[in-house]
């Protein structure tokens, strides 16, 4: 059964129903709101006049910000996005419609809800259809908007609502106090000073169920991302063994394969990670540490989003590691976000930032996103002969670092 709320909760005491309020003679604006009847129809409205500072205005909304992932992340936590996709392109539901179809059987506050939902509409996530009844309410319908339709979980295409999910676990959330201390004393990271010292890595070693939310969040990313990579970057046409160092789940090289059938693909992570993964057609899985060795027999390495979790001594380390059992031509495709020295608001550089801030405050000290000297000092110093920034998606750089 789905219930509307207590009537206070669904028309507040300063919501006008009918139109503006009407105030009594000396009454000051904001007094008299519970005076809900007649006497609060005027037809002798005057449209309010507005001043907008744009800079203000931009202020206050970054300042408000953590509205709106906090907001986003309980719809998904409620289904709303699933309940909205189910539906279909084109349809929009009515917040009880919703409420019935994402929430069968639960009593829901709807006041809550549709509030909820205007604000995922104001940020274009949700598609808002108002339409004016003859007594003069307004109801509001809401459908799924193309960003909306990213936070729609789809094992096969991927999705960035596990992503969104972790960001705004508790776990991760609780980093965030403890950035000031770290720039003041870099020799304990926000993460490990907000978890009894642990490192994002141990600490996921000792609570699986949150070391099962990562994998998610990255293999959901990763298949979303990986196929627009692989409408833009050719360079695996010529590979035959491709090893996924840190592949996790092996959701990016299964992508690779499956568009490229003639590839075999090895997926190499921790024990623990290799022992969760599924069976994958044209991947075996390996297990290690990529800083004692890396699997041989491959003519190509992808590392995707691992450069960055690592200081520049622990990269070249990696790096030699796999200029080691290359052979000669062999290369490492990377993908990482590379920064740009001067920034374009037009754009991923902003997500780029965003995500070496993520950097510096989940991983250990020197994990960084890096620019592309930085990117080609890592690959000369561990014996490369080339490296380029071959193409970019997004906030994400494809980096080559060839052997001679």
């Amino acid at each position: 059964m789905t219930v509307v709320g207590r009537p206070e909760e669904t028309l507040g005491h300063r919501l006008p129903i009918y139109g503006k309020f009407q105030q009594r003679e000396g009454m000051a604006c904001g007094e008299g709101h519970d005076h809900v009847g007649e006497d609060v129809y005027s037809t002798n409205q005057q449209k309010a006049t507005t001043h907008i500072d744009k800079v203000r205005l931009a202020a206050i909304e970054l300042v408000g910000q953590a509205a709106i992932p906090g907001t986003l992340a309980s719809l998904a936590r409620l289904n709303v996005f699933e309940a909205l996709a189910r539906a279909g392109d084109g349809v929009e539901l009515t917040p009880q419609e919703l409420g019935n179809q994402a929430m069968p059987g639960k009593v829901i506050n709807l006041s809550y809800l549709g509030r909820m939902l205007r604000l995922a509409s104001s940020v274009k996530v949700l598609r808002e259809v108002a339409t004016m009844s003859e007594d003069g309410s307004t109801e509001h319908r809401y459908g799924l908007e193309p960003i909306g339709k990213f936070l729609v979980d789809d094992a096969e295409k991927g999705s960035l609502v596990h992503l969104l999910l972790m960001y705004q676990d508790p776990v991760f959330l609780s980093t965030w106090n403890h950035l000031p201390e770290s720039v003041l004393d870099d020799s304990v990271q926000p993460f490990a000073r907000a978890h009894g010292g642990l490192h994002a890595w141990e600490y996921g070693m000792q609570n699986p169920e949150f070391d099962e939310k990562f994998n998610k969040a990255m293999a959901g990313h990763s298949k979303l991302y990986m196929r627009a990579f692989l409408d833009v970057y050719q360079g695996f046409e010529g590979v035959r063994v491709l090893i996924d160092v840190g592949g996790g789940f092996g959701s990016a090289i299964s992508t690779i394969t499956a568009r490229y059938p003639h590839i075999k693909g090895i997926n190499f992570d921790q024990p623990h990670v290799i022992k969760a993964c599924p069976e994958l057609p044209g991947v075996e899985h390996m297990s290690g540490d990529m800083f004692e060795s890396i699997p041989s027999g491959g003519d190509a390495i992808f590392l995707k989003y691992i450069l960055h979790d690592w200081d520049d001594e622990s990269c070249i380390k990696l790096l030699k590691n796999c200029h080691k059992v290359l052979p000669a031509n062999g290369k490492v495709i990377a993908v990482d976000s590379v920064l740009t020295d001067t920034i374009n608001f037009e754009g991923g550089d902003r997500m780029a930032f965003m995500v070496d801030m993520n950097m510096m405050a989940f991983n250990h000290s020197g994990a960084r996103e890096r620019n592309e000297g930085e990117m080609r000092k890592l690959g000369l110093y561990a014996g490369f002969l080339r490296v380029d920034v071959v193409c970019k998606v997004d906030q994400l750089s494809v980096t080559e670092f060839i052997k001679a």
